[in-house]
């Protein structure tokens, strides 16, 4: 049977006691889908965003996208080391992206087989990526190819929601959300962006 939306929002509801009251107050996430993105753009996109805002990301991924275009090249990926740090990547963050387009040079079919990989499996290949850590290989298997029970449990912002839920005397435990941890994340995320707003 093929999960819904409600149908996953329930098991939440059965299986963190008390995050019901969290939960129906945010809008029902649908089910996560495989992208169509080639990995060679998605995956630079998910470096440059780590430990930044939205804004920040988006301003940085634009002015790339702008100076592989100028330089006619088919992905951000491909940028030398000089354009991305102009366009004001780190130098750790340009060193994992180039890694990602060295194994897509050398190495096609390794990043081809990542779409039937198991969670395990895939996060572990690509942080064989130097440069790539746990989180940015959770976000990549969550995100591009719809793995619908990761918890990345070294994301900060995780981490925080689960205290503030702890100080209300929720206690989130994201093995029993299992085989939709994801979707957990996702909406303890979704709890934080609405509490900023």
């Amino acid at each position: 049977m093929q999960s819904t939306a409600q149908s996953i929002k329930q098991h939440l509801i059965d299986t963190q006691p008390g995050f019901d009251l969290v939960l129906l107050q945010l809008p029902e996430r649908a089910p996560l889908k495989p992208s169509n993105t080639p990995v060679i753009d998605a995956l630079p996109r998910i470096i440059i965003r780590q430990m930044l805002s939205l804004k920040a990301s988006a301003t940085i991924i634009e002015r790339a996208e702008q100076a592989a275009q100028s330089l006619d090249l088919q992905s951000i990926a491909y940028l030398p080391t000089d354009s991305l740090l102009n366009c004001g990547v780190s130098r750790t963050k340009a060193s994992a992206i180039q890694s990602v387009a060295h194994c897509q040079k050398t190495e096609p079919e390794r990043i081809a087989n990542w779409a039937s990989m198991t969670s395990e499996a895939l996060v572990s290949d690509v942080t064989k990526l130097k440069g790539i850590g746990s989180w940015t290989a959770s976000i990549l298997a969550m995100f591009h190819f719809a793995h619908e029970n990761l918890f990345p449990i070294q994301d900060s912002s995780l981490r925080k929601a689960i205290s503030q839920l702890k100080d209300q005397d929720v206690y989130i435990i994201p093995e029993r959300a299992t085989p939709y941890r994801s979707y957990l994340a996702c909406y303890l995320w979704d709890m934080l962006d609405q509490a900023r707003r």
